[in-house]
């Protein structure tokens, strides 16, 4: 059920964990399912906040969040990561709730839209890439971090699960699904999302090519923080 009701929302999470300067990222979990998933958050050049694909969180994390910064922006990135929308929208009132084009009329069914994220996230500084070869779902997003450094944040055109595959019968399950594995696309992502695996590889190689990366996150499984150029062309390998 969406509601927005913060406290209705809070499911078993890790703490905030810091994977760069001004970036962090909170691995939550869904009632009922097995699959992780991933809140980022980002420090604008501003020195505000900007969440990706919201978890809500217990007290003691929301207090750590709130330690941090002035929430300014969050990004509802999908259909599938809008669930906590409506209750980051109602606990931060003076944040803007954004979202790619593709995925507008989707998130203004749960939540109030105040811009696309094409339109408002290029003044903090924000790079968009629309993936080559994906139908149209999500977007990739360069964010730049101290210095020269980058990071990327993506949504479910990656799962990257080999390290801490689901437990369980639902972990099971969801191995033989295809959606258990190194950092690459899934079987599901596969039949969904893919339309031309040439055009998703040059993507994927494209992205790696990009300087400074130091980090890379994605929907569901562990943020990447070493060789991140290695890793994109690995994925690429496995379309």
């Amino acid at each position: 059920m969406i509601t927005n009701d913060w406290s209705r929302r809070v499911l078993p999470h890790s703490p905030l964990e810091a994977l760069a300067p001004g970036l962090w990222q909170v691995t939550g979990t869904l009632l009922r399912n097995p699959l992780p998933r991933n809140m980022v958050v980002w420090r604008t050049p501003e020195g505000g906040l900007l969440i990706h694909s919201g978890v809500c969180l217990d007290d003691d994390q929301t207090a750590r969040l709130d330690a941090l910064g002035e929430v300014t922006h969050v990004v509802v990135p999908c259909r599938m990561h809008r669930s906590d929308a409506p209750a980051f929208a109602a606990r931060y009132p003076g944040a803007k709730v954004l979202a790619p084009a593709c995925a507008k009329s989707a998130v203004e069914e749960v939540t109030a839209v105040h811009a696309t994220c094409e339109d408002a996230l290029p003044e903090l500084g924000v790079t968009m890439h629309t993936p080559k070869g994906l139908a149209p779902f999500e977007l990739h997003y360069e964010l730049p971090l101290e210095g020269e450094r980058r990071a990327l944040v993506m949504t479910d055109a990656l799962f990257n699960l080999a390290q801490a595959p689901p437990r369980g019968v639902g972990g099971f399950m969801m191995k033989l699904m295809g959606s258990v594995g190194p950092l690459g696309i899934t079987r599901i992502g596969r039949t969904l999302m893919l339309k031309d695996k040439e055009a998703f590889r040059s993507h994927l190689t494209e992205l790696a090519a990009l300087p400074g990366l130091v980090a890379l996150c994605v929907g569901h499984g562990a943020a990447v923080t070493e060789d991140v150029a290695g890793a994109l062309k690995d994925a690429a390998g496995r379309v």
